[in-house]
């Protein structure tokens, strides 16, 4: 599988584990994700700011690195989602698409997350 799979797409949560049981996200949000094949960096929402990581996606490796984010004052969930997501992002979780279907995993956490049409380049 080649990360052609992953630039140029945008990609929203079904799912969330965290050793093994579900991983329930604050009410009202999603994770989405945009692999922006313009400035091949990963763009990361979980329900307040906007984090952007430079990201190489080799061998089935998302390696994100060099984190920028918005500033946004928003409630104490929602900004420990947000370093959440950043955190698990920051640890090189593996990664496989099967048709829409996205599949990131770490050691303890697995997100699944479908393909949306509207992409971003």
């Amino acid at each position: 599988m080649t990360d052609s799979n992953l630039w140029g797409h945008r990609y929203v949560s079904l799912s969330v584990t965290e050793d093994g049981r579900r991983r329930y996200l604050v009410r009202g949000t999603r994770i989405t994700l945009w692999f922006v094949s313009e400035t091949r960096r990963l763009s990361a929402h979980a329900g307040c700011n906007t984090v952007m990581f430079d990201a190489d996606t080799d061998s089935g490796v998302i390696k994100a690195r060099s984190p920028f984010s918005t500033v946004l004052t928003c409630s104490a969930e929602l900004t420990g989602q947000d370093t959440w997501l950043s955190e698990f992002l920051l640890l090189a979780p593996t990664w496989a698409v099967v048709d829409d279907t996205l599949v990131l995993t770490s050691d303890r956490t697995r997100i699944v997350l479908q393909r949306t049409l509207a992409n971003h380049d």
